[in-house]
Formats: structure tokens, sequence, C-alpha cells
């Protein structure tokens, strides 16, 4: 037989089934365990996703290997063009990437932004991705009822070039997910060097370290308080920056798949 390596990136939808339709859920948990038992070697995304894959697929410890992704910086924006946010040209942005998953808060950060809006009123934000809420939320009438719409821009899809454009226009990067494998957005955003707020998590901390300003998830007067000073404060995106090339350094792509490459030539070369 052919031995086979798979990267599970993380399990949430075992260790959180709440946050799951029962149909999306049982594929999502069936195909894991199918693809776990049949695989040589599990790569996982982080310590934390590694930790998690062998409580909740029961995966033997000596089959699942950590090898953290890699980041590049954002691709350039592609003039000409018209910016993807009807924003007023040099206001504050904060800015969130990624699917939209009820374990990614974005009803707290709407809540923390209205507070935000009230110390920096020409501040906006733009929330882009996909929305896969679950249950769904109605993202856009948390908007409207915390009286804040009219600076929310909602981005379901954008191209490379205008991501690219967001993440440097962006004044601060908000990520308050409560659970994920790795998080790649915001090392994304500090490589286009954009400081990020994140919530405090154990991957958060495993692959974030200190060039992230992290806050206690669930707190959106602590989560509006760091924006805030993140916003109006040159000399904290400065140092949070300061610290994110050492950081940037670890998660290169080549270093990622020379570690992939390791893991299939220990797998290829094992005895059944």
């Amino acid at each position: 037989d052919i031995p086979s390596v798979v990267t599970q990136h993380e399990v949430s939808f075992t260790a959180h089934t709440e946050w799951f339709g029962w149909r999306e859920g049982l594929r999502r948990r069936w195909l894991a365990a199918r693809a776990a038992a049949a695989a040589r070697t599990v790569i996982a995304v982080s310590e934390f996703s590694r930790q998690e894959i062998l409580e909740h697929l029961g995966t033997p410890p000596a089959r699942v290997r950590v090898v953290h992704n890699g980041v590049a910086a954002p691709s350039c924006p592609k003039p000409p063009g018209e910016p993807p946010l009807p924003a007023a040209s040099g206001a504050p942005l904060v800015l969130y990437v990624g699917a939209l998953f009820a374990r990614r808060r974005l009803p707290l950060l709407l809540a923390a932004f209205e507070q935000v809006s009230r110390a920096v009123p020409e501040v906006e934000l733009a929330i882009v991705g996909p929305d896969r809420t679950w249950p769904p939320e109605d993202l856009r009438g948390i908007a409207e009822a915390r009286g804040v719409a009219s600076r929310v821009a909602f981005l379901p899809y954008v191209d490379d070039g205008a991501l690219g454009a967001l993440y440097r226009r962006a004044t601060v990067f908000a990520w308050l997910s409560e659970y994920e494998g790795f998080g790649l957005t915001p090392l994304e955003a500090l490589a286009a060097g954009t400081p990020v707020v994140a919530g405090d998590t154990a991957v958060a901390r495993e692959v974030y370290g200190d060039a992230v300003r992290r806050v206690p998830i669930g707190d959106p007067g602590a989560v509006a308080a760091a924006l805030v000073e993140v916003v109006t404060r040159r000399e904290v995106r400065e140092a949070l920056l300061a610290r994110a090339g050492p950081l940037l350094a670890r998660y290169t792509w080549t270093r990622a798949a020379a570690e992939t490459f390791a893991v299939l030539r220990d797998a290829a070369a094992e005895r059944p």
C-alpha cells in the first residue's frame, strides 16, 4: 500500500459541535476520522492543534507531527481601480479578514467597535469574508442596532490585489477568534505592516507570541480599549511591529516545505 499523510488544520467540528449544523458537523467528523485513521502520519499546524487531534480524534501521539504554516506578504494592489471601501481617505481603519464563523466572535467585534467609534468618531471597520455563521448571525442587523452601520463595510469577497490594499490601508487588524488551529490572517496583517489586536487564546500565545496585543475574549470594553490604544498611539503600533519581524522569520514557506518533506520522507520509509 502507498502510505498517506494528511494535514488536519483543526477539529472545531468535534471540539465544538454547537458551531455546526448537524449535517455539516457529521460530514466533517466522518471525513476527519476516516482520513486520520488511514494516514500513516497526521500533520498538525500548531502544538495546540496537535493536542486537540490527540484528544478528539484519538490518533496515537507518535503519528501526529507539527508543521507550522508559512506566511507571505499580501500581494500588491492592482492600480488603477476604486478602493473596495466607501471610506474617507486617511480615516483610521479596523480590519477583519476571514470567513465569518461563530467562533470568531464578530458580534463582540461590533460591540467593541461601537465603543471605539465614540473615542475615535472617524474610525471605520471592514469585515472581509463570506458569512458562514452557525447558528446564523445577523451581523448587519447588529451593526444597525449599535448605530455603526454607516461605518462598517461587509465585503464577502475581494480579489488578492484589493485584499493587499486593505491590509496596508488598515490601522489595526482585529482577530477575536476563540478557536483556531493556527490563524493565518493576523500574520498576513503583520507581514503587510499592520499591527494586530487578538484574543488571548492558547494558539494565539503559541503562534503570535508578544508580536500582537492580546485581549481577553468576551470583554468588549477591553477589546475597545486595546483598539483605541493601537489606533491613536503611533508608538504602540511601532512597538508591536518591531516584534513582528523576528516572528515572521519563523513562518516561511521554505521552512514549512522542508518540514513537510521530512514528514513525507519518514512516512515513506516507515515499515507498515
